[in-house]
C-alpha cells in the first residue's frame, strides 16, 4: 500500500516538474509556435500552388417527352440512371470530343484525374467539377463536359433528357479552394509548440544532475547531513 502511494506521489511530482519546466520555457514555446506558424504560412503561400474549382450541375430525366406526367417510379428510375450517366460523362466518347475541341490545352490524364462526376444523394442531379491552377481553364473544361455529354447520354441510354441546372461557374466566389492557409498556419503553430515542448521536457528528463535538497533525498534516499550555501563572489571577497 505504501509502495503504491509512493509511486503515485513520485508520478505526481514528475508531472509537476514537467509542468514547471514548461512554465519556465514559455518564451521559447511562444517563439517556436510563432516560427512554426510563419514557416507553415510561407510554405503554403509560396510553394503550394493555388487551385480553383469550377462546377456545373445537370438534372437527368428518363422521360423522353417533358410534357408527359412524371410519376414517382420515373423519379426513382432517374436516380438510378444518374449513376450510369456519371460513367458515361467520363467515357472515352466524351473525352475524345473534348480533346478534339481543345487540342493541346488538355489531355486524357488531366480530364480523368482532375474532373469528378458525382450524384447528389437521393436526387436526379449530377455535379461535374474540375480543380485546376487555372480558373478559366477549369471553367472551360466543365462547359465542354456539359456540352458534349448531353447528346452522348441521350444516344447511349436511348431515353430521357439532360438539362443544365446550373451553368459552369467557379466555386467559392472565384477564390482558391486550396490550399487552406489558415488551417496550415494553425497546424504549423501547433507543430512548433509541440516540438518545443518535447525538446524542453526531453532535455529535463535526460538531465540527471541533482539540483536541490529534495533531489538528493528522492534519488539517493539517504539522510541529508548538510548543505553548502551558494555565496556571492563579491560578498565573499569582502
Amino acid at each position: 500500500m505504501n509502495g503504491k502511494y509512493k509511486n503515485e506521489q513520485e508520478d505526481l511530482i514528475d508531472l509537476s516538474v514537467i509542468f514547471g519546466v514548461l512554465l519556465k520555457n514559455i518564451p521559447l514555446l511562444v517563439i517556436m509556435m510563432v516560427l512554426g506558424a510563419a514557416a507553415a504560412f510561407s510554405y503554403t503561400k509560396y510553394f503550394i500552388p493555388e487551385k480553383y474549382r469550377a462546377e456545373a450541375t445537370v438534372i437527368v430525366n428518363n422521360k423522353i417527352s417533358d410534357s408527359q406526367y412524371i410519376s414517382q417510379g420515373d423519379l426513382s428510375s432517374a436516380k438510378n440512371l444518374a449513376e450510369l450517366y456519371s460513367i458515361i460523362i467520363k467515357s472515352d466518347t466524351v473525352l475524345d470530343k473534348i480533346i478534339n475541341d481543345m487540342g493541346d490545352r488538355t489531355s486524357y490524364s488531366e480530364l480523368r484525374n482532375s474532373v469528378s462526376v458525382t450524384t447528389v444523394s437521393e436526387t436526379q442531379v449530377v455535379t461535374i467539377s474540375m480543380t485546376s491552377t487555372n480558373p478559366e481553364h477549369a471553367k472551360e473544361v466543365v462547359e465542354k463536359f456539359v456540352k458534349y455529354s448531353k447528346p452522348v447520354i441521350m444516344d447511349k441510354v436511348d431515353a430521357g433528357s439532360v438539362k443544365e441546372l446550373n451553368e459552369a461557374a467557379l466555386a467559392n466566389n472565384g477564390n482558391p479552394v486550396s490550399p487552406n492557409k489558415k488551417k496550415n498556419t494553425v497546424i504549423g503553430a501547433l507543430g512548433g509548440l509541440v516540438l518545443a515542448a518535447a525538446i524542453v521536457v526531453l532535455k529535463e528528463l535526460l538531465n540527471t544532475t541533482l539540483k536541490t535538497e529534495a533531489d538528493v533525498k528522492n534519488v539517493l534516499d539517504v539522510p541529508l547531513l548538510g548543505v553548502i550555501p551558494k555565496v556571492d563572489r563579491k560578498e565573499f571577497n569582502k
